[in-house]
């Protein structure tokens, strides 16, 4: 048991320095995952007498089998595809960038909408996405050159410049969405898996209705999105943010 605590501590701990990198410090997901993490180590290394301390031990491994299952569900949400390749609108939303260029899971989403584009190529495109931790461009740039080196046409992206989260990548996704349509357009959300759970959240909170286009998450990296993930999806049941 000490072993799987550790190992379990050691995964939150890379989600929270991932954390650091894309968001800062002193976000509140990263500073979660770091409580999470000092608590997984703080319990396996005193295991031997807390373990006599009964509620506590309940308490832990009932964290333990709610994390276990809210992380199933959300990869069991997020691998749906309910698209219909007729939308008005695509949003795709920021993974983090490092020294202006778009890393693996970032990466993904953006194939994921050169094949969407593909077989529609009639809707606009947002990129998501501001000027992150020590970065001098924005997400939304980033992306978008990506997609047009990938060959999709300018005119049909439009950035979104200013978003720090999720949340606010949907409200200001909005804003655009007003700008250009006189209409509510039918839209889909582009993301990755583990991400489309609380994205979808987030868009019906603005008043979008999106369907959903995954992309997959890179093998090595699942263990650490989806533990960074569940602290998000906390901290949006608790802060609705």
């Amino acid at each position: 048991m000490k072993v799987f605590l550790f190992i379990a501590g050691f995964i939150t701990f890379i989600a929270t320095i991932r954390g650091m990198f894309i968001s800062g410090l002193f976000n509140n997901t990263t500073i979660f995952l770091g409580g999470i993490t000092a608590a997984l180590w703080g319990y396996g290394w005193f295991f031997n007498k807390l373990k006599k301390v009964k509620w506590l031990t309940v308490a832990i491994f009932t964290v333990i089998a709610a994390t276990v299952g809210l992380s199933t569900f959300v990869a069991i949400y997020g691998r749906r595809t309910t698209t219909t390749f007729n939308e008005d609108l695509v949003i795709v939303l920021g993974a983090g960038i490092r020294d202006g260029e778009v890393g693996s899971n970032l990466a993904r989403r953006l194939d994921a909408a050169v094949s969407y584009h593909k077989q529609n190529p009639n809707a606009l495109i947002i990129v998501t996405g501001g000027i992150g931790h020590n970065e001098v461009v924005s997400e939304a740039y980033a992306m978008a050159q990506y997609l047009i080196r990938n060959g999709v046409a300018s005119d049909r992206i439009l950035l979104e410049n200013y978003a720090y989260s999720t949340y606010s990548n949907m409200r200001y996704a909005r804003k655009i969405l007003d700008e250009h349509f006189s209409h509510t357009p039918s839209t889909v959300v582009i993301t990755s898996d583990f991400h489309m759970f609380r994205s979808i959240r987030f868009a019906g909170q603005v008043g979008i209705e999106a369907n959903a286009y995954p992309a997959s998450t890179p093998f090595l990296s699942t263990p650490f999105m989806y533990a960074r993930e569940i602290a998000a999806i906390i901290k949006m049941w608790a802060l609705r943010r």
